[in-house]
């Protein structure tokens, strides 16, 4: 019987996709009447032929895939919770395995979820700016529509990726400051946005991006694109940047569970000072802004990296994802959460 870990979801829906794709190459595919009149052209601009060879870039076909499936599954099916992405493309895994069964159920998953298994280096940024455009472009067409958002959190696994994430949001610094010029979505604008929705596209994303030190405090208009790193969603320092990434799955200290617990004053034991007691507090206030927004996407990048552990047969959740389970609980299918990841669990590519 099929499982949850052998990429049963990823063909099912893949086959699904694929039946709906045909003709897209040339202006004809069945899928281009199944969604809206933006998302059809988005559609069209990125892999109808005629546009892709005035081109010298391209979505490969894994990229193109990613995309594929993602607005497949939320627009076309329009997927609530796991359970329902399961149903309509893999459901016989349900029927396989009890266990199968309960995970894909738990509460924890009842938002629109999806998990991208894309290796590093194969473009995972350009999917992850190709999909925030068909969201706010149909966001500003439909902003009723619970489908779309222009509110997106975007997760690194550690400052290396964050750092790069800035870069091709806002362009690399020069001379102190950014320039947008040099980021992605300017120097690749012929692929990612068709002619007409560039300037719309480009006031939004520079007025909305936030850098981690700015969420909760940096005023936007009509949305935010916030990038942080895990940590800013955990109670870990960053101190050691890149090598802090397996500290998820860490024994738990005793003592630190205590100090989780109980209120914390400012003295001079370890844990305890008052860069902690700060970092504590500000993690507070922006767990608690993102948990305000009406909508969030959130984009995990390596998420590999957040799923539950083992430790002596209990399962246990990752700090910083209860952080995102605590943003998503009142915004109910007004949260997608999509993980981009090295790991078969419950992908959809």
């Amino acid at each position: 019987m099929p499982s949850i870990n052998d990429l049963s979801l990823a063909q099912g829906l893949t086959a699904k996709v694929n039946d709906v794709c045909g003709g897209l190459d040339n202006g004809t595919a069945p899928i281009l009447e199944q969604v809206s009149e933006v998302t059809a052209e988005l559609l069209k601009w990125w892999f109808q032929a005629d546009f892709q060879e005035t081109r010298p870039f391209n979505f490969h076909p894994g990229q193109r895939q990613a995309l594929l499936n993602v607005i497949y599954a939320h627009e076309v099916l329009g997927i609530s919770t796991l359970q329902d992405l399961y149903q309509a493309a893999a459901p016989a895994v349900m029927l396989g395995s009890a266990r199968d069964s309960e995970i894909i159920r738990a509460p924890k998953n009842a938002y629109p979820k999806y998990c991208l298994k894309m290796a590093t280096g194969t473009g995972k940024t350009w999917v992850l700016q190709a999909l925030m455009v068909w969201q706010v472009l149909n966001a500003n067409r439909a902003s009723d529509n619970p489908r779309y958002t222009k509110n997106f959190l975007i997760v690194a696994p550690g400052l290396i990726v964050y750092d790069r994430l800035l870069d091709a949001f806002m362009g690399k610094e020069r001379e102190g400051k950014r320039d947008f010029s040099i980021s992605d979505l300017a120097v690749f604008q012929e692929l990612f946005i068709p002619d007409a929705y560039r300037d719309e596209v480009f006031r939004f994303v520079q007025g909305a991006v936030c850098p981690k030190e700015d969420i909760g405090r940096k005023v936007t208009a009509g949305g935010i694109i916030a990038i942080s790193n895990w940590h800013v969603l955990s109670d870990e320092s960053e101190e050691d940047g890149e090598s802090d990434i397996d500290a998820p799955g860490a024994s738990v200290d005793p003592k630190a569970v205590v100090q989780s617990i109980l209120p914390l004053t400012p003295g001079t034991n370890q844990g305890n000072d008052l860069n902690v007691l700060n970092r504590r507090f500000e993690r507070g206030g922006i767990l608690a802004y993102l948990r305000d927004l009406p909508s969030l996407m959130v984009f995990n990048d390596e998420a590999h990296h957040i799923h539950d552990f083992k430790r002596e047969g209990e399962v246990t959740e990752v700090e910083w994802q209860k952080s995102l389970n605590l943003i998503a609980e009142p915004k109910g299918s007004r949260f997608v959460q999509l993980d981009f990841s090295i790991r078969a669990l419950k992908c959809v590519r």
